[in-house]
């Protein structure tokens, strides 16, 4: 009886783990940090064949990406806007006053898995992960500062 039950068991996780490596890993890209981006933005230069996101406040946003038309965005966090050099350049105006020690703005480009620029982006949160779980379609997660925190962030001082 003990060496059916044990049998069962070897089964079991051995059906598991072949349906776990059935699934398909989805591609992941590169959220990378490259000052010249960073000054694209600042210089409120915007990129034709592109379209633009924000997150955060539309008066003041927390970060922008610019994803190239060649790939279409699969998000529940980011919001489309109508970007003109006008917008950009209010939203400079307001980082550049509103900049606060370890929050600086960074730039860089969202690279897709096969190595092509998918896009660019300017945050104050300098990780993420970046997805294409099918060809032409990309899914950028919110960025985060490190230890997995959103810059700004207040720190939760009763877990220490």
């Amino acid at each position: 009886m003990k060496l059916q039950s044990v049998l069962r068991c070897v089964l079991l996780v051995f059906g598991l783990a072949t349906l776990a490596g059935c699934a398909a890993p989805v591609p992941s890209g590169l959220w990378q940090e490259e000052s010249d981006v960073q000054q694209l933005f600042e210089s409120g230069q915007l990129l034709p064949d592109h379209t633009y996101y924000y997150l955060g406040s539309f008066a003041a946003p927390d970060s922008v990406i610019a994803v190239s038309n060649q790939f279409t965005l699969r998000s529940r966090v980011w919001a489309q806007i109508d970007m003109t050099e006008a917008r950009l350049n209010g939203w400079l105006q307001w980082w550049r006053t509103e900049r606060y020690g370890a929050c600086d703005y960074h730039g860089g480009r969202i690279i897709a898995p096969d190595g092509r620029q998918a896009g660019v982006w300017y945050s104050q949160n300098v990780f993420n992960i970046i997805h294409l779980p099918e060809p032409g379609v990309i899914e950028v997660y919110k960025p985060h500062s490190y230890a997995g925190r959103t810059c700004g962030e207040p720190r939760d001082e009763s877990s220490r």
